[in-house]
């Protein structure tokens, strides 16, 4: 996998972020749509929920790693569907401001 795909995908998750910050602070937590996301918030605060949201990138960058010499399709799709997960969050996030 180039370099460039997983800049895309730290791009995407931390525009997730990034726009979950601003979203948050402006409507408070009850904008967010996500329980899962909430529940960490809530329990850890927001250096948690970034310490949770970087180990899930990394997670799922590893996975990429060894996914891909032997199912090259299978290492795309996940690394498609963690993009995907990003720029939907982000968006959803704009969308609430």
């Amino acid at each position: 996998m180039p370099l460039a795909a997983f800049v895309v995908l730290v791009a995407a998750q931390g525009f997730d972020h990034a726009s979950f910050l601003v979203m948050t602070a402006r409507h408070g937590l009850e904008a967010e749509f996500n329980p899962i996301v909430v529940a960490i918030a809530e329990s850890f605060g927001l250096p948690g929920l970034t310490l949770v949201k970087v180990a899930a990138v990394a997670i799922l960058a590893g996975v990429v790693v060894v996914l891909t010499p032997r199912r090259r399709w299978l290492g795309r799709a996940v690394l498609s569907a963690g993009v995907v997960a990003g720029l939907v969050g982000g968006i959803s996030n704009v969308a609430t401001f």
